[in-house]
């Protein structure tokens, strides 16, 4: 058992393999969504979570369907920096801040 809720929940859903960082990376570059596997639902599930958020520039998926970049979306809408932050919030993880750079790290 961990006292880390953000590893307890990723333990738990099955992503524990797949760190953090590593999924906003895939996310930010537009690889994750060239991918129809595990890693790919895994990356749509950490953006329904908050965990992750979307990348600073849009990206087309697999099948050509264009994902927007997080400034394209409503702020508060899934994969906004709003998003992930309540829902961060409401388990006691950290907040996600965005760098000048674009790249997006949990506060701290």
């Amino acid at each position: 058992m961990t006292d880390d809720p953000e590893l307890a929940r990723s333990l738990a859903d099955g992503r524990d393999h797949y760190p953090v960082p590593f999924l906003q990376n895939l996310i930010d570059n537009g690889e994750g969504w060239q991918m129809e596997s595990d890693l790919g639902r895994a990356i749509v599930a950490a953006l329904e979570d908050g965990t992750c958020v979307l990348g600073p520039v849009a990206h087309h998926d697999y099948h050509g369907n264009l994902v927007p970049a997080r400034q394209d979306v409503a702020p508060g809408a899934k994969g906004s920096l709003e998003y992930a932050n309540r829902l961060r919030s409401g388990r006691g993880a950290p907040q996600l801040v965005e760098q000048a750079d674009g790249r997006v790290v949990e506060a701290g």
